[in-house]
Order: C-alpha cells, then sequence, then structure tokens
C-alpha cells in the first residue's frame, strides 16, 4: 500500500517496535502517530525512536488520551445501551505503563533522554459519515470490531439500532457526525552527542 500511495519512497520496509531494522542515527525525524499506546513495552518504543534518529533530530508521539474523549468512548457507550459483554482489553504491565496524560506522555519522552520534551492536547470534533464509523467496526476493524464480529445476528442487529441512537446528537445537519475527540501531541529532539 506504501508503495502505491507514495511511488517516490526509495524504499519501504515493514519493521514493529522496539526493534527497528535501521542503523542508529538514519532519519531527521520519527513521527509514532498513535503507536505507542499499542505497543507492549511503551519506553522501550521510545527508546528505539530515539535510536535510529540523529543528534538533534526530531520526534513526535501521538496517543489518545485517559479519560477518553466522546469519540474514544463511543462504542463502549453503544455496548453498555446494547447490554453487550465486553472482553477486558489486553493491558501493558504496571511496570511498563504510563499515565495517557499530558504529564505521562512527556515524562515517557523525558524518561528516553530526549530534550525540549513538550506535551499538549489537541481537540477537534471528528466529522465522518455514520456508515463509515460503523463499517470499520463492523468488519472486524479495533477493539470494537473484535466484539461486534463476536456476536450472533439478533444482538448485532440490537447493537446497530442502538448505535444509531447513541449517535443521533452528534448528527449534523448534513447527516455526518461531529464526535468531539482529543489526542496527546508531544515532541521533542534527540540531544547532541556529549564532547569528548
Amino acid at each position: 500500500m506504501t508503495r502505491r500511495r507514495v511511488p517516490s519512497a526509495e524504499e519501504v520496509r515493514l519493521a514493529a517496535l522496539p526493534r527497528l531494522p535501521f542503523t542508529s542515527g538514519s532519519f531527521d525525524a520519527a513521527v509514532a502517530n498513535f503507536v505507542i499506546n499499542h505497543v507492549g513495552d511503551p519506553r522501550a518504543a521510545v527508546d528505539e525512536l530515539r535510536r535510529v534518529v540523529r543528534p538533534a533530530g526530531r520526534i513526535a508521539v501521538t496517543i489518545w488520551p485517559d479519560p477518553p474523549p466522546e469519540a474514544q468512548s463511543l462504542w463502549g457507550r453503544v455496548f453498555d445501551a446494547a447490554g453487550v459483554d465486553r472482553p477486558t482489553a489486553p493491558t501493558v504491565d504496571a511496570d511498563r505503563d504510563f499515565p495517557r496524560t499530558p504529564d505521562g506522555l512527556g515524562g515517557l519522552l523525558d524518561a528516553a533522554g530526549l530534550a525540549d520534551v513538550r506535551c499538549e492536547t489537541i481537540t477537534w470534533a471528528h466529522r465522518t459519515d455514520p456508515e463509515a464509523w460503523w463499517s470499520g467496526p463492523a468488519n472486524g476493524i479495533s477493539k470494537p470490531g473484535l466484539v461486534l464480529v463476536a456476536q450472533p445476528p439478533d444482538v448485532l442487529a440490537r447493537i446497530r439500532a442502538v448505535y444509531g441512537e447513541v449517535t443521533a446528537p452528534y448528527r449534523d445537519a448534513d447527516g455526518l457526525l461531529a464526535l468531539p475527540t482529543a489526542a496527546l501531541l508531544a515532541s521533542a529532539t534527540v540531544p547532541l552527542a556529549p564532547p569528548g
């Protein structure tokens, strides 16, 4: 998919944090957009980003905050209103976890030895077609998708009806959903190597 979308890319590699197949200092910048909140060892992931970025290079990281904004908590409200049990989501081991707050995310980057750490909360209304917002999970995408595809047809029909009720207050005059959401955006600089 990347080759098709960015045909001018010199090289495309499939990799997963916390081990990237690049030499140290290979990049001017690294971006982890909603990645760090999905790895088993967030600190190791940030350490690896730091390793592959050159001194004075930049790192930017986004995550969903806790408590979750309305767009991220919507599916939980739908399942609760429909009376659907949800399996407990896997969590990061307590000794590797961090608070999903500006101080928590900033502290994670700071603990990795990065400099000029900044973290801010960005808010917006996510505008989307209600059918598009339904179709991803209905096709098994993300945690809500795992719940939906495990339901028998009668329960799925009940969830679909509740989805319409829960999302109705978010519909604009054009029929699109305007879901309030937020993300934490942290950025930092890889420090220059100490003289010596």
